[in-house]
Formats: structure tokens, sequence, C-alpha cells
């Protein structure tokens, strides 16, 4: 997995207020450490040491895995499968190929991957931004570069190379469209519909 951008989000901010919350949380852990001590005469309890440093990272690490999922934060999930149906294009925009794939997307608040895997070759995303498209009804906007390697049995026919492609999600995050392009190695182009497998 790798970095990716959110416009319109502030990863900052939300570090921020990691920070407030561990730094709270710390307060309120150490005094019910002191009152069970108080309470129960356990000494191995004052024993143990809760900084802010370790409730920041277990804030972080719940953040990072899950919390970034809730609506509030508007980041969209787009963990999962997605079916495609491809079509490479011609100089003239003509159909030339029809080919399916399966595109396997890993994120979490921090990474991403975009893995798509056809019957002859499999790419894997190197960078990424997601924005909202505009529009109050539009979606998502998830640009991507790309590295392609064929199949070892489809090596002496296809080469090795790298693209662009950006894919336009619906708000329901359950289809898109996405045009992409491909450099030295394989010079095409095309298009995709995409549909989320449930």
């Amino acid at each position: 997995m790798h970095d990716y951008a959110v416009f319109g989000h502030n990863r900052a901010s939300i570090g921020r207020w990691l920070g407030i919350a561990s730094v709270i949380l710390t307060g309120a852990i150490s005094s019910f450490i002191s009152w069970v001590n108080d309470l129960t005469g356990f000494q191995a309890v004052t024993g143990v040491a809760i900084t802010t440093g370790i409730v920041y990272f277990g804030l972080h690490w719940l953040f990072n895995l899950y919390a970034w999922k809730i609506p509030f934060f508007k980041i969209p999930n787009l963990n999962g499968v997605w079916n495609v149906e491809g079509t490479t294009l011609t100089e003239d925009g003509e159909a030339k190929y029809q080919w399916e794939a399966e595109i396997d997307i890993e994120q979490t608040w921090e990474k991403i991957v975009i893995c798509l895997k056809t019957k002859s070759s499999s790419s894997e995303s190197y960078t990424a931004t997601l924005a909202k498209a505009n529009g109050s009804k539009a979606g998502w906007r998830l640009s991507y570069s790309y590295s392609n390697n064929p199949n070892i049995d489809q090596s002496h026919e296809l080469n090795s190379h790298r693209g662009y492609c950006e894919l336009y999600l619906d708000r329901s995050l359950t289809n898109g469209t996405a045009a992409y392009f491909n450099s030295n190695g394989r010079r095409t182009f095309g298009k995709m519909e995409l549909t989320r497998v449930a």
C-alpha cells in the first residue's frame, strides 16, 4: 500500500484532535487507576504507566483502520472488489478490443492500493488522489498511476508499462466509469465500466 491524498480532507486537523483526545483520555485513565488503587489497595495497579504517546498511538491505529469510515469524516470507503468491462479504443474512438478485469481496492485512512487483474496481466497503483466530484449529486473521482506487468506466459507478447487512470464512482459507490492511457511499452488507451461486487 502507498500514501494517497484526499482533497478537502485535512489529516493534520484529525491528528490534532487525536492529540487532544489522547491527553484527555490519559488523564482519565490515570485518575481511574488512582481510584482503583485507593479503593482496593492493590499496589500493582500503580505501577502501570499510561503515557499520552501510548494513548495517541492506540487512537491513531483505531482511526486509521476503522473510525475514518464513519460518514461524518466524508471519506468514501472503496475497499472491495469491482468487476470491470474494459474497451481499448482506436485513435478515432472506435472499439478495438473488449476485455474483462477485476479491480481490488485496499484502503485505510492513510494508505491505498488499487490492483487490476486481467487474464493476461496485472497492474498495481503507486500514487493516488481522491476527490469529491463537482455537483450535489456527484460521486467521487479516484485518479491513480500504475505499473503493469504481463503474466509470465504473456511476456513474449506484452511489455511492462506504466499508465494513468481516472475513475468516476457514483455517489452510492456501487458503479463507476473510467478512462485510462498507457505509456511506453504499450501505447493504448480506453475506457472501463465498473460494478462493485456485493
